[in-house]
């Protein structure tokens, strides 16, 4: 089974639209591409794809794409099509149902009916495309043929896009064979965030500390993020986060502040523009003194030591 990994920027011609429609039938589904009148089109992606699991990201100036239903030719290849809404919105037509996906919200339709979906605006998007089994399994009421939209909150928003963003990266080490595997926890994830329900509900122990992990992670540039306020995001009392922070041999206190300082090298690594007092800052530090000493601490060294010793690039 091939894999297939691209990236590439379609031109702004007035052809663009043909070449689009070519790539988007290659790594995602087999469309029909509308370009946008007398306006050139533009647009990027970058993805992979092996097998019945793939995930693009995009953007684009307006489009709409179509499809009809699946053929014989290629039953049973069309699966199940996640999009993520990143920027723009697009208007998503199936089975009589109409869903205007605005970014942060996501939507599942099945490829194997047909479908429109209309971009009237520059738009930004993840789309993943998902074996039948695996989402009619988790999300049993996908089998009526309507298409499911909802916006996934906190850790679980966060881990679910990361897994997009991890199957996505064309430079990832991921083995193509740990795909299905990945595809598989994408859809029982995808079950728990939309039932609303907590990051306590995922079955999985590894997956469920991940997604705590990755949520902490995010909010930790937040100088006043509290205990409770981090729970309340992952919807869980902040007891039992504690209790989940305690099997995982580590603290609310100790992770976030890691997350602190992992973020500060980061930027100290990427841009001489910043000053120290700012990378503080922007990662969630508010006594610089204090961050000096964690940050020698943790890496042998003061952030502008730390800072010349890597060879940051100028901006």
């Amino acid at each position: 089974m091939e894999e297939i990994a691209l990236s590439a920027h379609v031109p702004a011609l007035r052809g663009g639209s043909n070449a689009w429609q070519d790539i988007v039938r290659k790594m995602i589904h087999n469309v029909s591409v509308s370009g946008p009148g007398s306006a050139p089109f533009r647009a990027y992606i970058a993805g992979r794809r092996y097998g019945d699991v793939s995930c693009t990201r995009f953007w684009s100036t307006p489009h709409k794409v179509s499809c009809n239903r699946e053929t014989y030719a290629n039953s049973g290849g069309a699966g199940y099509l996640l999009s993520w809404q990143l920027e723009g919105q697009a208007v998503i037509e199936q089975a009589g149902t109409s869903i205007c996906l605005m970014p942060g919200s996501l939507a599942i339709v099945d490829g194997r009916r047909p479908m429109s979906v209309l971009f009237s605006q520059n738009v930004r998007r993840m789309v993943a495309k998902l074996p039948v089994h695996a989402v009619e399994t988790a999300l049993p009421a996908l089998v009526a043929g309507r298409p499911l939209s909802f916006t996934p909150q906190g850790g679980l928003a966060n881990m679910l896009l990361g897994y997009l963003e991890e199957i996505a990266d064309t430079g990832s080490t991921i083995n193509v064979h740990e795909l299905p595997l990945l595809a598989e926890n994408l859809c029982n994830l995808l079950k728990i965030s939309a039932a609303h329900e907590g990051v306590d509900a995922i079955d999985s122990r590894q997956l469920r500390r991940r997604a705590i992990e990755q949520h902490l992670r995010t909010i930790a540039p937040n100088p006043d993020i509290s205990l409770a306020q981090a729970a309340a995001g992952l919807n869980i009392s902040p007891r039992l986060l504690q209790k989940e922070l305690q099997g995982m041999d580590t603290s609310f206190t100790r992770l976030i502040t890691e997350a602190r300082l992992s973020a500060a090298a980061a930027k100290l690594r990427a841009s001489k523009a910043l000053s120290i007092s700012d990378v503080a800052y922007h990662s969630g530090f508010n006594d610089i003194s204090h961050f000096n000493h964690l940050f020698k601490r943790a890496y042998g060294m003061s952030p502008s030591a730390y800072r010349a010793s890597a060879g940051s690039p100028d901006p």
